[in-house]
């Protein structure tokens, strides 16, 4: 491997790591240390469903690309946990939607607090030129992402 190669490589996970670890941290104290990141992102992917009018089971399974099954087993933990709730459809009454709680409005907000500082933070360390090749550079590894869930799906199903 290449020293430039290798160099981006330890970057990458040095990076994926420092990111992962520090949301940990900041999310245990504004939970005190009550919900994970997995709860966390599923609170947040309600209240973007919600935004959209779609805060059904299906969609947000489908936001944080999991099944119903995972997502019954975390509602039911947050729903106990007081941070969020099912209510029926109107008119029918097979289809729920997820609605957050007070509770997960003030965890929403200051995790939402969190991630605009930190990218308001990389963003003032980065040109306009460089702004350019850093859009183009996350939309390919998104798109290398993507591809290999799909093709690690295709080979083990």
């Amino acid at each position: 491997m290449t020293c430039k190669k290798q160099q981006v490589k330890d970057f990458f996970i040095k990076c994926f790591y420092s990111i992962s670890s520090t949301e940990e941290k900041v999310l245990e104290s504004i939970s005190s240390g009550k919900l994970t990141l997995n709860e966390v992102h599923l609170i947040s992917a309600v209240f973007k469903a919600k935004t959209a009018g779609k805060n059904t089971f299906s969609m947000v399974a489908k936001i944080l690309d999991i099944t119903l099954g995972t997502l019954t087993t975390s509602f039911n933990r947050l729903s106990k946990k007081g941070y969020l709730t099912k209510v029926p459809h109107e008119k029918d009454k097979r289809k729920f939607y997820i609605e957050p709680t007070s509770l997960a409005e003030s965890i929403h907000k200051e995790h939402t607090v969190f991630h605009d500082k930190m990218f308001e933070g990389m963003m003032n360390s980065v040109s306009n030129d460089q702004l350019d090749i850093m859009i183009d550079s996350l939309d390919k590894l998104t798109k290398f992402f993507v591809q290999l869930k799909a093709d690690y799906i295709k080979n083990n199903t």
